[in-house]
């Protein structure tokens, strides 16, 4: 024979249950992401530089790799006064992590290429050549395709204009295997204009 609940002892059930709703959404909920700032020195030359990574992730991950394994944006920038004052900083270099042997091309200006394809923000497909390491687990970003991934334009961004890009979809063809996509979800305008001033990006009046 079922025993009726009480009001008081269904009403605690139904607060500890939102309670456990709650908890669950926010232990589920993505961190955002965060660049991280290291300060780095030369040794050999004497110099210092600022080093911004960004874990990304994939959404059709290389073959053969580990859990958990992420997709890395590192840029190499030095904050100073480049064309009088107007740039605040400049890429020394940047890359991204693949982590897998990329497929290259033979390019009609020497050398090899990666052709990558991206999305920025849920947009049009785009294609660009890109450069990549020696051992191809990277492909090289220049201060061109660093603008263009910030903000969506491959000239200098005017400070205190139009908002950056808050997700890009990167896609790379995998050497004797199938396509890696990875995505950044790029932080907050007030992190993402630091690095992008650090870096060279912004322009200033």
């Amino acid at each position: 024979m079922l025993r009726k609940m009480s009001p008081c002892v269904t009403l605690t059930r139904l607060v500890m249950f939102a309670l456990f709703a709650i908890l669950t959404g926010q232990c589920f909920a993505q961190n955002p992401s965060k660049w991280l700032k290291e300060e780095k020195t030369d040794p050999l030359r004497g110099t210092s530089y600022l080093q911004f990574s960004l874990d990304g992730q994939f959404l059709t991950p290389p073959r053969n790799t580990a859990p958990n394994t992420k997709p890395t944006m590192i840029l190499r920038c030095t904050p100073s006064s480049f064309s009088r004052d107007h740039l605040h900083g400049k890429l020394m270099s940047g890359y991204i992590f693949v982590g897998a042997v990329v497929e290259t091309r033979e390019s009609s200006l020497g050398g090899t290429r990666v052709d990558a394809k991206f999305r920025l923000d849920d947009g049009k497909l785009q294609t660009s050549p890109l450069s990549h390491s020696r051992d191809f687990s990277s492909i090289y970003l220049s201060e061109t395709d660093l603008n263009t991934l910030l903000y969506g334009h491959f000239m200098f961004h005017k400070a205190n204009t139009t908002t950056s890009v808050k997700k890009a979809v990167i896609g790379i063809d995998e050497y004797l295997g199938g396509e890696v996509v990875m995505q950044f979800d790029f932080p907050s305008e007030l992190d993402e204009a630091e690095v992008a001033d650090a870096c060279g990006v912004l322009w200033h009046k």
